[in-house]
């Protein structure tokens, strides 16, 4: 009898210095870059809002939330479009962040990938994992959508 690996299309994004790595699912699009409209006294990761399908979507500097010092939006940046699964989904249900470039599919098995213990994590990083030799982060997707929330009821936007 022949075991079958389940595989996970995901996507690399790209962010300074590092790849995030999402399943597939999580991301509802990728759009083209556009300023987002910038909110008075909001966190500094916090960047503001943009259109999307008729709706104001807010937009995480991930780099930023994660503590890594850029705002270097890349040569190529998009606006990655999430889909929101934590208590909040209701009120918010997708966020986006700003990747450096356009993404990059990636097919991951449990045997392409392993955590890598010996990086730091930073505050809304889940877990550090090496896949086909590349490094990557996987998000607190969770927590960004919360921190949304909170930065989106204190300024009554939302």
């Amino acid at each position: 009898m022949t075991e079958t690996l389940d595989l996970i299309s995901s996507l690399f994004l790209p962010i300074a210095g590092k790849n995030l790595l999402l399943p597939n699912v999580s991301i509802a699009e990728v759009i083209d870059y556009q300023i987002p409209n910038k909110q008075e006294q909001a966190a500094d990761w916090y960047l503001g809002s943009v259109s999307w399908r008729g709706q104001q979507l807010p937009v995480m500097s991930y780099e930023l939330a994660n503590q890594d010092a850029t705002k270097d939006r890349g040569e190529n940046p998009r606006i990655i479009v999430i889909n929101t699964i934590g208590p909040h989904n209701s009120q918010l249900p997708f966020f986006a962040i700003v990747t450096q470039n356009i993404p990059r599919l990636v097919k991951v098995d449990e045997n392409s990938i392993t955590e890598d213990v010996d990086e730091p994590q930073g505050p809304i990083e889940k877990m550090r994992v090496t896949i086909h030799g590349e490094t990557a982060s996987i998000p607190n997707l969770e927590l960004m959508e919360s921190m949304l929330f909170q930065e989106l009821q204190q300024h009554q936007s939302y």
